[in-house]
């Protein structure tokens, strides 16, 4: 599921320059995996995880396209880029041990998953500020 929302999500948020829409459905995906996972993990097991997968998959991207609609500039650009992807892996890398961590202490990983849908929301609110016809205000 994520080869296929890497390779599909691109040519969808071509569409527009506003990324939003696209943005804020993919983490929708997430949210939803993630909440199926912790409340009803039994029920529909291999939908949330196909959700998960169509929203993680397509993040990559866009977090590419995202950032390079930004700046103009190609070494900006860059530094932009390298800068989202790097926090980006630095999250991804801890929150496996937070998982773990949780897991170990409440017997289960639901509250892992929720407190990742958490994290998604404050994700929703960050994606709203995207608008395109700001970018110039604070990158130029």
């Amino acid at each position: 599921m994520e080869v296929i929302s890497g390779l599909i999500t691109p040519a969808i948020a071509n569409r527009s320059q506003d990324r939003r829409v696209v943005l804020i459905a993919l983490l929708m995906f997430i949210i939803v995996g993630f909440v199926g996972l912790a409340l009803i993990p039994e029920t529909l097991s291999l939908i949330w995880p196909c959700l998960l997968g169509i929203g993680i998959g397509g993040l990559f991207p866009m977090s590419l396209i995202v950032a390079m609609d930004h700046i103009d500039n190609p070494m900006r650009a860059g530094g932009l880029t390298a800068f989202v992807q790097g926090i980006g892996y630095l999250i991804a890398g801890f929150s496996p041990l937070f998982a773990g961590l949780a897991r170990d202490q409440l017997d289960s990983f639901g509250w892992a998953w929720i407190t990742l849908a958490g994290a998604m929301v404050l994700l929703i609110g960050l994606a709203i500020r995207f608008n395109p016809k700001r970018y110039r205000c604070y990158y130029y």
